[in-house]
């Protein structure tokens, strides 16, 4: 029988050379943040104060303040590369009007140990009226879940740069801890895919400032 073609990476690969950008999520803003965690054994994040960077972006790159499926993302030491995006029902991207107004979460679920876990970013009430990269204020701050059932595990404080910084991409099919696999294996696996045709497709590591 005749192997299907794999039409995932050409087609990333494709988008991000056309925007010479990240396939999706090219718009971002750069943070230095603390993560504080408690002991929790549904996923193996440190605990105690962790020095963390990441990148806030918007999904589809809409500009200014336009609504946009955002992303919250950070690395972890290992690397783990953790990445969240804005959503509803745990599992469907959801379109958000300001950095504060939806929950941030992994989308598909992370097998730990055998069981199922969901990781999501609750974001401080903060009177945001846009997506404006440029208008983030000094310091967000999130209350960091587990579920299901959901319960609280840490806390993540960001302050967006204003510079820009020559930090590596993230990712988190090549970066996540042993024994950690993202679920459910087949989505992995086009995950993958993507991730490679979108790696391949751009510039090496653009660091992209803010919008207007």
């Amino acid at each position: 029988m005749r192997a299907v073609p794999d039409l995932v990476e050409p087609a990333f690969r494709g988008l991000a050379a056309a925007r010479d950008a990240k396939a999706f999520h090219p718009r971002g803003r750069w943070f230095d943040g603390t993560l504080t965690t408690t002991f929790d054994p549904a996923l193996p994040l440190p605990v105690g104060v962790t020095e963390v960077s990441g990148r806030l972006s918007k999904g589809a790159g809409t500009p200014g303040g336009l609504p946009d499926v955002l992303g919250l993302a950070f690395r972890l030491p290992g690397p783990w590369d953790v990445l969240l995006s804005t959503c509803v029902a745990r599992v469907l991207p959801r379109f958000a009007r300001t950095w504060t107004s939806g929950r941030y979460g992994s989308i598909s679920p992370f097998r730990w140990r055998g069981r199922l876990v969901w990781l999501a970013a609750v974001p401080d009430d903060h009177r945001l009226r846009s997506t404006s990269l440029a208008g983030l204020p000094a310091e967000l701050g999130f209350t960091l879940e587990v579920g299901a059932p959901w319960r609280p595990v840490g806390r993540l404080v960001v302050r967006p740069l204003d510079v820009d910084r020559d930090l590596p991409a993230l990712d988190p099919i090549r970066n996540r801890p042993p024994g950690l696999d993202l679920a459910p294996a087949a989505l992995a696996r086009v995950r993958e895919r993507a991730y490679r045709g979108s790696r391949r497709g751009r510039s090496p590591d653009p660091v992209t400032a803010p919008d207007a």
